[in-house]
C-alpha cells in the first residue's frame, strides 16, 4: 500500500514541506513520518498534526490529498519515486527535482519545476508564474526533464531554460521562453506578448494561430519570418506527447507552420513556429 497523507485542514499558515519526497520517506514508518517536522509559519509542526497518515512509502509512491494551496516546496529536489497529489498545491512544487514523477490532479502555485534537472512533472490543472524558470540571480532555469500542464500557465514560464520540454494545453502568460538558452516549449492555447524575448537558442512551437504573419503583433521586431514548412521533428514531439496522455488536438498534425528566427539581439539562433 502506498503512503497516503490526507490533509486535516488544521491551519491556514504557509507550510514548507521540502522533506515530503518519496526517497526521504521510504525508510520511515507511518509513526515516524507523523513525528517528522515541517516549518509552519515561523514555527514548526509535526506532520501528524497536519495530515492523517497511513500506509508505507517502501514502494516509492506517496499520495497527498486535500486542499494543499498553503503547502509549498512539495517534492523539492526529489530524485526518484512517484508523488501523486489529489488537490491544489502551493509554490515550488518539484523545484530542483532531478528524477522521479510528480502528478497533480489540480492546480499549482508559482515556481513549479523551477530549475528542474530531470524527471516528469504532470499537472492536470493550471500553474502559476515562473514554471520551470530560473530563480532570481541564477543563470539557468530548467535543465532537463518534462513538464506537462493541461491548464493555463502564468508569466515567464521557461525563463532561462537550458534543456528539457514544456508543453501547455491552455493559455500562456507573457514572456514565455524569455531568455531561453535551449530546449523546447509547445503551447496549444493563446500565448501572451513577447514570447522568446532574449532567447539564444531553442524551439518554441505554438499551435493556436493562423501562421500567416498576423502573430507578429506579439512577437518582438527582433524575430523575422523565415518561411513556412512542417519539420518532421515537430510531428515526432506531438506523437510523443500523445503517448504520454497529453491532449494534443488533431489540428496540430496538419498544415505548414510559419517559422520566425530570433532573437536577433542574441544572434538569432532560436526559432518560433506558429500554426497551423
Amino acid at each position: 500500500m502506498a503512503l497516503n497523507l490526507h490533509w486535516r485542514g488544521t491551519t491556514s499558515l504557509t507550510i514548507e514541506a521540502e522533506g515530503l519526497a518519496p526517497e526521504r520517506l521510504a525508510s520511515l514508518s507511518a509513526a515516524d513520518i507523523g513525528r517528522s517536522k515541517v516549518s509552519l509559519g515561523n514555527a514548526e509542526a509535526e506532520l501528524g498534526e497536519l495530515f492523517a497518515i497511513e500506509g508505507s512509502a517502501e514502494d516509492g509512491h506517496v499520495t497527498l490529498e486535500g486542499d494543499l494551496r498553503q503547502v509549498d516546496r512539495l517534492g523539492q529536489g526529489m530524485s526518484t519515486g512517484t508523488l501523486t497529489i489529489r488537490g491544489d498545491v502551493g509554490a515550488e512544487l518539484g523545484a530542483e527535482m532531478t528524477g522521479g514523477r510528480i502528478e497533480v490532479q489540480g492546480t499549482v502555485g508559482d515556481w513549479a519545476g523551477a530549475e528542474m534537472r530531470g524527471g516528469v512533472l504532470k499537472i492536470r490543472g493550471g500553474a502559476g508564474r515562473f514554471l520551470g524558470a530560473a530563480y532570481p540571480g541564477s543563470r539557468l532555469g530548467m535543465r532537463e526533464g518534462v513538464i506537462l500542464v493541461e491548464g493555463a500557465i502564468g508569466e515567464d514560464a521557461g525563463l532561462a531554460m537550458r534543456r528539457g520540454l514544456i508543453a501547455v494545453a491552455g493559455s500562456a502568460g507573457d514572456g514565455l521562453g524569455r531568455g531561453m538558452i535551449a530546449g523546447s516549449i509547445f503551447a496549444f492555447g493563446p500565448v501572451g506578448d513577447f514570447p522568446g524575448a532574449g532567447m539564444k537558442r531553442g524551439t518554441l512551437a505554438f499551435f493556436e494561430g493562423e501562421g500567416d504573419g498576423t502573430n507578429e503583433r506579439w512577437l518582438l521586431p527582433t524575430f523575422v519570418p523565415s518561411g513556412r514548412s512542417r519539420p518532421p521533428f515537430l510531428t515526432i514531439y506531438l506523437r510523443q506527447l500523445r503517448q504520454w496522455g497529453f491532449p494534443v488536438p488533431d489540428s496540430a498534425f496538419s498544415g505548414p507552420l510559419a517559422r520566425y528566427n530570433g532573437d536577433l539581439a542574441q544572434r538569432g539562433q532560436g526559432e518560433i513556429w506558429v500554426g497551423p
